[in-house]
């Protein structure tokens, strides 16, 4: 059988370690593995992004921005413009991780940066703005109205109502000025880091999830196409958050290709009914502690050898229906998961599975 694991890192090893533990216990019993790391922004996306192999050629900033406080309000984001204004014109794509921002001015202060330095705002110069990553949470946010981030953070600092009126009006004139569309502040994502997703997107670049790029750029939508089952992970799994943002984006994923997911975490909170209104088919807790280096993926390992025997398709494992249809584009014929000629012994070092693009490197 074919097996992808996605799964969020854990405290003492990154996403990628995670992975291969796990997958040697699949493919001890001759399973076929691949292993996409992955991370979420300001907690171990940037490890993720320098593992995957299909990140080559992408260029990855990380910038450290003060904390504004209660003048986020007035604080512009200049310095944003600076660090693009900055970036060789001629050089590779570059993905910016930022988790928040000390300023609410819709990008304002960027998109006039460099304006007035570069003239990136034009067609020539949509190939170098970058791809901003931040989490689910902000690139979910609208920027103006009821949801925007005016009225959500006015409310909760108890802000007077006629200066939350005056702050959300001029973020709709600017929203309109940029995109000269008078709903564009209301848009999903366009609140994300202070109004930076209303001000990327309209330059023509890209907000998105470190999740997501990541998945995106493995391909992973054609790979779990081809795989008999997902699994996924974090440390701690509870209901409220069911993983955090790795977990609800490969279930996002996988889900729609009709291929079963399993959750790996270290803990799990959550019934057997709360898993499968979530997506999940079951969800293994390994029940250890914090784990600690290198040293513990043997651990991680032998933990999982018991739900890698169980959600195996073999005799005492679990049967699902016939594998899934390929794509269009998919030219061989997936064997049976139990078609021994399909077995291969797994790597000392990493596990190689037989799919378009590997993911793991030694450890």
């Amino acid at each position: 059988m074919r097996v992808l694991i996605a799964t969020d890192s854990w405290t003492g090893l990154r996403s990628r370690q995670v992975g291969t533990a796990l997958a040697r216990a699949w493919a001890g019993l001759g399973d076929e593995v691949a292993v996409i790391p992955m991370g979420t922004a300001g907690a171990g996306f940037r490890q993720a992004f320098e593992d995957l192999r299909e990140a080559a050629g992408l260029d990855i900033l990380a910038p450290s921005l003060p904390d504004a406080g209660a003048d986020r309000w007035t604080t512009g984001s200049e310095p944003l413009g600076r660090l693009l204004a900055g970036l060789p014109a001629d050089g590779a794509r570059v993905v910016i991780e930022l988790s928040r921002a000390p300023w609410r001015d819709g990008g304002r202060g960027m998109v006039e940066y460099l304006r007035s330095r570069t003239g990136r705002e034009g067609r020539q110069g949509r190939a170098r703005l970058p791809i901003v990553v931040t989490t689910a949470e902000q690139a979910g946010l609208e920027l103006t109205g009821l949801r925007g981030v005016v009225s959500l953070e006015g409310r909760a600092e108890q802000m007077d109502p006629a200066r939350m009126l005056a702050l959300d009006q001029a973020l709709c004139d600017w929203a309109e000025e940029l995109t000269g569309d008078p709903e564009a502040g209301t848009v999903p994502g366009s609140g994300a880091l202070g109004g930076i997703g209303l001000a990327v997107s309209a330059l023509g670049g890209q907000v998105t999830t470190g999740p997501r790029l990541l998945l995106d750029l493995a391909d992973a939508r054609r790979t779990v196409s081809r795989a008999d089952l997902v699994v996924t992970g974090c440390e701690h799994l509870d209901f409220q958050t069911l993983g955090g943002e790795v977990v609800t984006q490969v279930l996002k994923l996988a889900e729609p290709l009709g291929v079963p997911v399993i959750a790996v975490p270290l803990t799990s909170e959550v019934s057997a009914r709360e898993l499968r209104q979530a997506g999940l088919e079951a969800a293994a807790p390994l029940d250890g502690g914090p784990v600690d280096g290198a040293a513990d993926m043997v651990a991680v390992t032998a933990a999982a050898g018991p739900v890698a025997r169980t959600w195996h398709w073999g005799a005492g494992g679990t049967s699902f229906p016939t594998p899934l249809t390929l794509g269009a584009d998919e030219t061989e014929s997936r064997p049976a998961p139990t078609d021994p000629s399909r077995r291969r012994a797994p790597s000392p070092e990493m596990i190689r599975g037989p799919f378009d693009h590997q993911w793991s490197r030694p450890i």
